[in-house]
């Protein structure tokens, strides 16, 4: 399939964390000491696909940044086994995969025992974020990473619900399945400074947070689109729109695009709403400058992301192993 990627808009600058260099080696090491990766090709994988990059990409002005980075690199391979199925191959084992990480999170940090590298890496992240946080940031965090294991499964699971979906449905599911909501909680212990809890259960947050979502859940969409149409997956957005409105499949992309930079105008406007209400929520200046840093962060998201996409082999080099075959850095022992 010969398709052009087409230019997406975005006025927010992209910068670049000023420790980036080096942040490659350092998750490497990271997930070789938590038995994630094993052989060279492994580590070549991880170089080539610049996940250390990423991190610094999002996360510009991170005063955590290695944490953010080893998080990021983690969920880059759990969405690998849940989606991609290099380790848990059906419907049921998927979804155990799914069970035994949720129940690592628990808000109390009195979570089972770890069976495997898998879970055990991830009670050690867990650890070490959430122990400084409340307990508000603690089960916001640990809801949504539910919701992105559950929503990866779903189309493994249950595909008749994914097959005919509405451009709406899909939109839900897609901010959900995106690891976005997790990754956006992140910028809290990142930075050290939690947004007040009042402000992350208004409705006006919350349309900040989804368009920003959206934003860079459509991009990643767009230039993963030879990856996923490599092993017959069609559940992203061009897919849909070619789907719903017929045409080319490059026209179904041009449109993905045009709903990008509309999403891009919405993401700031909302911004805009959420700084509008700060005397309703308080005239503690300290506090509203977290959620003023927040906002500054999910764009610094936005731009990071879409540099990224734009940079990383990972997407533009279609995989010629068979659909369902393990990648190097993925164990089998990790299920």
């Amino acid at each position: 399939m010969e398709v052009t990627f087409p230019p997406i808009w975005c006025p927010i600058p992209a910068r670049l964390h000023p420790e980036a260099a080096g942040l490659d080696d350092h998750i490497i090491a990271w997930a070789r000491h938590a038995d994630l990766i094993r052989d060279g090709s492994a580590v070549t994988h991880f170089h080539r696909a610049g996940f250390g990059r990423f991190a610094a990409a999002v996360y510009p002005r991170a005063d955590r940044l290695e944490l953010v980075a080893e998080w990021q690199v983690y969920n880059w391979i759990v969405d690998d086994q849940l989606d991609e199925g290099h380790v848990s191959r059906t419907p049921a084992q998927r979804l155990h995969t799914a069970a035994e990480l949720g129940a690592q999170l628990d808000p109390d940090l009195d979570a089972p025992a770890p069976t495997g590298p898998l879970a055990a890496a991830l009670a050690e992240l867990w650890e070490r974020t959430a122990k400084p946080l409340s307990r508000a940031w603690r089960e916001r965090f640990a809801a949504h990473y539910r919701d992105f294991l559950w929503y990866t499964v779903l189309p493994h699971a249950e595909p008749a619900r994914i097959a005919g979906q509405s451009l709406a449905d899909f939109v839900r599911r897609r901010r959900l399945n995106s690891g976005c909501e997790m990754s956006f909680d992140l910028i809290e212990p990142a930075n050290s400074a939690e947004i007040p809890a009042a402000v992350a259960a208004s409705d006006a947050y919350r349309a900040v947070r989804d368009a920003a979502n959206d934003v860079i859940s459509w991009t990643n969409d767009i230039y993963s689109v030879h990856k996923e149409t490599a092993r017959g997956d069609h559940d992203h957005l061009a897919a849909v729109l070619w789907r719903l409105h017929g045409g080319t499949f490059q026209a179904a992309l041009d449109r993905a695009a045009a709903m990008v930079g509309q999403r891009t105008e919405d993401f700031r406007s909302a911004c805009q709403d959420v700084r509008g209400m700060q005397p309703l929520f308080g005239p503690d200046p300290h506090r509203w400058a977290a959620v003023e840093d927040s906002l500054t962060d999910l764009g610094s998201w936005i731009a990071g992301s879409l540099e990224w996409h734009g940079w990383s082999p990972r997407y533009r080099e279609v995989a010629t192993t068979r659909v369902g075959s393990a990648p190097a850095y993925i164990e089998p022992h990790l299920a």
